[in-house]
């Protein structure tokens, strides 16, 4: 019997960057992002540092009306990786790989060319929400994004498969969708429509096998839907920022709501819709009228999108949300780019505009690198440097010198999270943690920006049973690594085991 040759690491990859390029592109550029991030970052930011105070701790839900999805995530590479800011930046940009890579998988699954599936899947890039602001510093908006994917891939899977396996993992990704952040519940409502809409998906959908799908599902969000019944205070602690029905003015409001959707859509997709009409005149020439109608698969990814923001207008309209941000539509419009690019194989005889597509997407993806690094060293928010950019270690090692302890208490989690890269076995609390005060264990350490007393801070004293007010309390200036001319006042205050 004649040996099996194996193939060396080096041929693969040179295989893999010939017959999928774009998919090579995209692992290696999350993978150098992992790296070069953790080299050249100081600390966290705000929310990544809210996650660093969540991690370790698997919990139905957590603070701050998000979903737990993401913090699950990073709980578990916590465990496994340790918590440093190198596990923050391989959940994030893990994440990130993975969404890029359903999004080219599930279009060749519906049937899609290669072509059209790599352009689809780079031109992700050309959503600033994603390319940009997901690699700044969002959190569950990447898992949103992210689990809206899965189930993108899991639904082209089972349309293909049509076995139990697959039934299960779509009630799965459907899941992980809703778990990244409740607004990916409108992508989830598009694509569930899209499919019943097509009568090829539709008899796979209402088969025996969707009680699978059904099963899994329910399985998955059932103990966190029942965790959030009962801390509705926490469900709710971020609703205000929807601006429902603001000033009491119930037609207004609805309006306002439906024009910043419509204006926020066009702006989120607006890069990738620039370069596509370029794409498109530049190709005029080649335009053809394909003899064959549109495929189920495309004619599924039209309707996900058409029914996912019609999704979000009926609940603006319902809701009378008059604040609809370009960041929530991510989930929504992810998908905007593969739609493009099935326009551009569909009616361009040609591949080379898939290929300036692509192209451009990557170039701009590129050109993030050292912008978001100038960004993270450099920038400026809210009139001070990056807030990730402070002194932290040396606020670390002035707390330790005045005494032991074993929690960390603020009023955000900024402070407690940063701690925590000092120390793995500190138990971070703030006052969006669930039953905060309830939580806190002495000896602790009590932490504030500013001099002035901290009125959260102090509630959280008091429901920890610290009736009587410290009063030695000490102040710390904390510099920036890299503007030490600009200073942060802390105060902080360790209260001993009682």
């Amino acid at each position: 019997m004649s040996a099996i040759p194996l193939q060396s690491p080096l041929r693969s990859v040179r295989q893999l960057a010939s017959e999928n390029p774009g998919l090579l592109f995209v692992l290696l550029y999350f993978a150098f992002q992992v790296v070069f991030l953790t080299i050249i970052s100081n600390g966290a930011g705000v929310d990544d540092a809210e996650q660093l105070a969540y991690v370790g701790a698997l919990q139905w839900g957590y603070g701050g009306s998000q979903p737990p999805l993401y913090t699950w995530i990073n709980s578990v590479a916590g465990d496994v990786f340790g918590i440093r800011m190198s596990t923050v930046f391989l959940v994030k940009f893990g994440m990130l790989a993975s969404l890029f890579v359903s999004v080219y998988g599930g279009a060749r699954l519906l049937g899609m060319r290669k072509a059209v599936a790599a352009a689809g899947m780079v031109g992700v890039f050309l959503l600033p929400q994603i390319a940009w602001e997901s690699q700044r510093t969002l959190t569950h908006s990447v898992g949103a994004t992210t689990g809206c994917a899965w189930a993108f891939l899991a639904f082209a899977w089972h349309m293909k498969s049509r076995s139990s396996l697959s039934a299960a993992l779509l009630g799965l990704g459907i899941a992980a969708g809703l778990l990244g952040k409740f607004n990916a519940g409108f992508f989830l409502v598009g694509l569930i429509l899209a499919g019943l809409s097509v009568p090829a998906y539709r008899a796979v959908l209402l088969s025996s096998k969707s009680i699978l799908t059904l099963a899994a599902f329910f399985a998955a969000v059932t103990p966190t839907g029942l965790w959030a019944l009962s801390h509705m205070d926490n469900l709710l602690a971020r609703s205000h920022k929807f601006q429902i029905n603001e000033g009491g003015q119930f037609i207004v409001s609805r309006l306002h709501g439906e024009w910043k959707l419509f204006l926020n859509g066009v702006l989120f997709s607006g890069v990738a819709l620039v370069f596509f009409a370029v794409a498109w005149w530049r190709s005029r020439a080649q335009q053809i009228t394909p003899k064959a109608g549109l495929t189920d698969g495309e004619t599924f990814l039209g309707r996900v999108l058409l029914f996912a923001l019609a999704a979000v207008f009926v609940g603006v309209l319902v809701s009378g949300a008059a604040e609809v941000k370009d960041r929530w539509l991510q989930p929504v419009l992810f998908l905007s780019p593969l739609y493009l690019a099935m326009l551009l194989g569909r009616y361009i005889a040609s591949d080379v505009p898939l290929k300036r597509f692509a192209i451009v997407g990557a170039l701009c993806g590129l050109a993030v690198i050292p912008i978001l690094a100038v960004n993270i060293l450099y920038a400026y928010e809210g009139g001070a440097p990056s807030i990730g950019q402070l002194d932290y270690g040396k606020l670390y090692a002035a707390t330790r010198a005045d005494g032991h302890y074993v929690t960390v208490v603020s009023d955000g989690p900024q402070l407690p999270g940063n701690l925590r890269l000092y120390d793995q076995s500190l138990s971070p609390i703030h006052w969006e943690m669930p039953n905060a005060a309830a939580r806190i264990r002495f000896p602790a350490l009590f932490v504030w920006f500013g001099e002035a007393p901290n009125p959260v801070v102090q509630g959280l004293m008091q429901g920890a049973g610290v009736t009587n007010p410290p009063t030695d309390i000490k102040h710390i200036t904390l510099g920036y690594k890299y503007y030490p001319d600009q200073t942060k006042a802390v105060s902080y205050v360790v209260i001993p085991a009682r």
